[in-house]
């Protein structure tokens, strides 16, 4: 008779997907069992695979203290930094992790991020201040840097990306996280480049080829709101269209009133 057996719930069981486009095939899938420890999270398991068993893996990290945004990778189908992620949660079944969806993948976790900082690059993400006086500062209204806050916490990480179907379906797309920091700058009122900024989103790459499905503001580690600013810059657009088509309106109606 078979004798069942129950799987060690202390046991961390790591079923990592692999790319090395210098193997014959590149892509397989490896299974790691890793010793834990009390208040171990997922980096820290990556690194001690990385370091005992196989010290190919690649994936990349830097602060470990959720600033950076480098370690984003799938983890049992949704998007977190590894450094923010207990293992705990993950101990007793096998854990299935994956590079972010909808990037090329370079090698194992590391994924290519140069079209989004390419975008991001696109929109001068700093401040163009308005000309003041030499004996002047830049002043801002409490309420008027409590608008922007939620936009300023963005630490780049691409999460929003892996889950936005607009950019899955179009790689042009500027993306959620542009989005926001473009929306960061528009409502900062040192700022002075808004009809710029404005411009530079109205069309199907901006903010009209978003689904609206507010994937990336569940899926943000730091709670940035993109869907809410892309939103808010839709309505902006639409008020400038109307303003400006109501005044051509007056404008008519005032030439054929004088004749």
């Amino acid at each position: 008779m078979r004798k069942l057996t129950v799987m060690d719930t202390s046991a961390l069981i790591l079923k990592i997907k692999r790319y090395n486009p210098e193997k014959d095939p590149p892509r397989w899938t490896e299974t790691f069992n890793v010793e834990t420890k009390k208040g171990m999270n997922l980096l820290e398991a990556l690194l001690r695979i990385q370091d005992e068993q196989d010290p190919t893996l690649s994936f990349r990290y830097s602060c470990r203290g959720a600033v950076c945004g480098s370690c984003a990778m799938k983890v049992n189908g949704k998007l977190v930094l590894a450094c923010r992620t207990p293992v705990e949660g993950l101990l007793g079944e096998t854990t299935l992790i994956e590079p972010l969806p909808f990037f090329p993948v370079i090698r194992d976790l590391i994924v290519d991020m140069s079209l989004f900082f390419e975008h991001y690059r696109g929109i001068e993400p700093y401040l163009h201040g308005k000309p003041i006086p030499s004996d002047c500062e830049y002043m801002m209204m409490e309420s008027e840097r409590k608008e922007i806050d939620p936009y300023i916490q963005c630490i780049l990480c691409g999460i929003c990306f892996g889950v936005c179907p607009a950019f899955g379906r179009d790689a042009q797309f500027l993306g959620p996280a542009i989005l926001a920091k473009a929306y960061r700058f528009l409502r900062d009122p040192r700022d002075r480049r808004e009809k710029e900024i404005l411009n530079g989103v109205n069309d199907h790459r901006g903010v009209w080829g978003c689904n609206t499905v507010f994937q990336c503001v569940k899926a943000c580690p730091k709670e940035v709101p993109p869907t809410h600013a892309i939103v808010k810059m839709r309505g902006r657009i639409l008020r400038y269209r109307f303003t400006s088509l109501f005044s051509r309106f007056l404008s008519m109606s005032r030439r054929i009133g004088s004749r």
